[in-house]
């Protein structure tokens, strides 16, 4: 146990959250109680401002948090992370498939944010949540690929400030079910349908918290009831490529969730191939790309061996 003085950022998709839970679910070991008890002994203040447990809180505002506990996040040495791409403000690691971006739970280990904070402890204070310091966006567990995070405070407040404005575009790469046309976009809003849901939704303005979405598919190639797809976009819901190529009628293999046919693996085939984005301090549009990882590179060459 030690004492923490924890300053971080209401994530965007936490807002409309009470203080009390946004708290217990953005630091590992703290209840909802607990965090309760912390805001009425005047030990979390929100905008410099003492809050009430209930406050509902709204997107970028600032919390700071006194309290004996123990870290918030733990380094991993020991958990293999393929760098990018890297500078003094940057760096871009190939997040494999099967791992969290950051902790789930307390005694969590082996995600990406531990093995980054391992090789880069300025980290450790940087960013929305002490959960995932120096994380400037989220990959899903299943979804390999390009995933960024910011050395310093600055770049990692410009790298978020360029997403808020869709000015970062990303590419995925992904095998889809069904028989999607060689050009769509989907322009659908994605809100959650309540604060436990595990899926989204898309369409209207039903649910917590919609946010607008566009994704562009392109049909790469074409197989026998499945097919290999590139998606685009500059906008950044939860699970938006997931729910957008379900509502378009082709969801990915194995995506289960969102009604893709069950994989013998277990998992869905999603890849972040490539982010590109204003570098914030050298103003250089810089590209970022990760190579296909071996059990996906596999899996797709069987989807494609009997093209039409």
């Amino acid at each position: 146990m030690s004492d923490q003085h924890l300053t971080f950022f209401v994530p965007p998709e936490k807002a409309g959250l009470r203080l009390d839970r946004l708290l217990a679910e953005l630091i590992p070991g703290l209840s909802r109680n607990r965090a309760a008890d912390l805001a009425a002994r005047g030990a979390v203040r929100v905008d410099d401002r003492r809050a009430a447990k209930g406050q509902a809180l709204s997107a970028g505002q600032k919390i700071k948090l006194d309290y004996a506990g123990p870290a918030a996040i733990t380094a991993d040495d020991d958990c293999p992370l393929a760098i990018l791409w890297q500078d003094d403000d940057l760096v871009a690691v190939a997040k494999p498939a099967g791992r969290h971006t950051a902790p789930q739970r307390a005694d969590e280990r082996g995600t990406a944010a531990q093995a980054l904070l391992a090789r880069f402890p300025e980290m450790a204070h940087i960013g929305f949540s002490p959960l995932e310091p120096g994380v400037c966006h989220r990959l899903d567990f299943w979804t390999s690929g390009v995933l960024l995070a910011a050395r310093n405070e600055a770049a990692f407040h410009a790298v978020r400030a360029a997403f808020d404005r869709h000015a970062v575009r990303k590419e995925y790469l992904g095998l889809a079910a069904g028989d999607p046309p060689e050009q769509i976009a989907i322009d659908a809003p994605i809100a959650h349908p309540s604060r436990r849901a595990a899926r989204v939704i898309v369409g209207g303005r039903r649910g917590r918290g919609a946010v607008d979405a566009r994704t562009e598919f392109s049909l790469l190639e074409r197989g026998r009831g499945f097919a290999l797809v590139r998606a685009t976009c500059a906008t950044g819901a939860m699970h938006q490529v997931r729910a957008h190529a379900a509502h378009a009628g082709f969801p990915l293999l194995g995506d289960e969730l969102y009604g893709g046919p069950p994989e013998p693996s277990g998992r869905f085939w999603l890849h972040a191939a490539m982010i590109e984005l204003e570098h914030p301090t050298t103003r250089e549009l810089i590209r970022i790309e990760a190579p296909l990882p071996d059990d996906f590179a596999i899996r797709m060459k069987f989807s494609t061996a009997n093209l039409r």
